[in-house]
């Protein structure tokens, strides 16, 4: 392969030379054949590829001839696919004429084999277009009603069975959801599944929105764009609300927010203000907020473009208009304002002060932070003094007056307690010749 310039030249070549040089004619051929196969792919450290090349094999044989094709799949079944085969190849280019199709249909429905469910998902994908029926379409059904073991179910090549069952797609939800809920199965759908397919799935909105849930905390990177989302937000608003809930009451949850951190794109549906209004109540009771990392609801207010820009950080100013009084509500702000949206920090920090002076509701706020992590030779006391000097630098430019005369004296009491701790971690750096 490295000797050619183009790998795709490569792989045009050796999979010419691998249907060449294996046509078989007569069972012992195929034995001796599957026999050697199995040697060579248990002896390979690298086997990953051996599938591929099967698969040219069989897929060239019943070009050639329709009863050896036949015997080869017959044969990788009988071994009870030790091999874990799938047909794709030898599907998409067999599946075209009724007979092939029965007698291929027929050989695999003979036995029970490992992965043969993956076998009936790929018949299904590949099978030419003119043999789809709406008896094809309940067996699609009947193939996924049996399934007992974790599998992703691929919905591009299915859709064209909607032409003889519109709500199929609908079928097939309530099924994987009804049997990763009662029977722990663990089937997926892709990850683009919601967004590519939306408008088929039917108007159950209450079993869209279950589904979309249960696939989220099921499998990782999970319409991680959240295109899938905003379809069923674009339908209910509340969706949001029960989404951010599964994330606390989930015991499987992979981290709270996982693929889901950046969900700036809530702010492209109408009217979100009062919806996201309930997730911060909602945050509120299920998280006792510690300032140690970054609150849940910077999720919202992350990579935001303009127009998400203006409407989010107009929101932020409302809410702090609306809830000043509220420390556990400001503190949220408070935690926005550090890390995703640094640009509104002084204002709103002045907004707050103009509105409420009540140095008590200032003071339990962490307007920097909760300590951090310091490296190097640095007096941590003089770094936070810095960052109070900061803050009191802020509070002058008000024009509030001497109403703030007691969050002032608050802010000073910090800087001077700072320089003394500044100056007991000099004295005991000294102590251990440190300096």
């Amino acid at each position: 392969m490295y000797e050619f310039d183009d790998f795709r030249e490569y792989e045009r070549l050796k999979e010419a030379e691998i249907r060449s040089s294996f046509i078989l004619s007569n069972e012992d051929e195929i034995n001796d054949f599957y026999d050697t196969f199995i040697l060579l792919k248990n002896s390979a450290d690298n086997n990953w590829n051996y599938n591929n090349a099967l698969d040219f094999v069989i897929d060239e044989n019943f070009t050639k001839n329709l009863t050896i094709g036949l015997a080869l799949l017959t044969k990788v079944i009988e071994n009870d696919n030790l091999v874990n085969y799938v047909p794709r190849v030898t599907f998409r280019n067999q599946l075209k004429v009724e007979n092939s199709v029965n007698q291929i249909w027929k050989r695999i429905q003979q036995s029970q084999f490992e992965n043969k469910e993956l076998w009936e998902l790929s018949f299904y994908d590949y099978i030419d277009d003119t043999l789809i029926n709406n008896e094809l379409a309940d067996s699609l059904i009947n193939t996924i009603s049996k399934m007992n073991k974790p599998n992703t179910i691929h919905f591009d090549g299915l859709k064209r069975f909607l032409k003889v069952k519109p709500n199929l797609f609908q079928l097939i939800l309530k099924l994987i959801t009804d049997k990763n809920e009662k029977e722990g199965t663990r089937l997926q759908v892709w990850m683009d599944f919601f967004s590519k397919h939306f408008e088929s799935l039917g108007d159950d909105i209450e079993l869209i929105k279950k589904a979309y849930i249960q696939q989220n905390l099921i499998q990782h990177h999970f319409d991680y764009q959240g295109q899938g989302f905003l379809q069923i937000l674009r339908v209910d608003k509340n969706f949001l609300i029960e989404f951010v809930e599964s994330l606390y009451s989930s015991s499987e949850i992979h981290s709270l927010g996982g693929d889901h951190s950046d969900m700036s794109y809530v702010w492209n549906i109408d009217n979100i203000e009062d919806t996201l209004i309930q997730v911060f109540d909602l945050v509120i009771e299920k998280d006792l907020y510690f300032g140690i990392s970054e609150h849940y609801c910077n999720v919202f207010f992350r990579n935001l473009k303009d127009e998400q820009r203006l409407r989010a950080d107009n929101f932020i100013r409302q809410y702090v208009t609306d809830n000043n009084s509220d420390y556990q509500k400001m503190q949220i702000v408070v935690d926005l304002i550090r890390h995703s949206r640094k640009e509104l920090f002084e204002e709103i920090f002045l907004l707050f002060i103009s509105i409420n002076k009540d140095k008590e509701t200032f003071s339990r706020l962490m307007w920097r932070g909760n300590g951090g992590t310091y490296s190097g030779d640095v007096i941590i006391g003089d770094i936070q003094a810095s960052e109070w000097r900061n803050l009191l630098e802020i509070t002058n430019k008000s024009d509030v007056g001497i109403k703030l005369i007691p969050i002032k004296n608050y802010i000073n009491e910090q800087i001077d307690s700072c320089l003394r701790t500044g100056d007991r971690e000099r004295q005991r750096k000294f102590l251990r010749n440190d300096f």
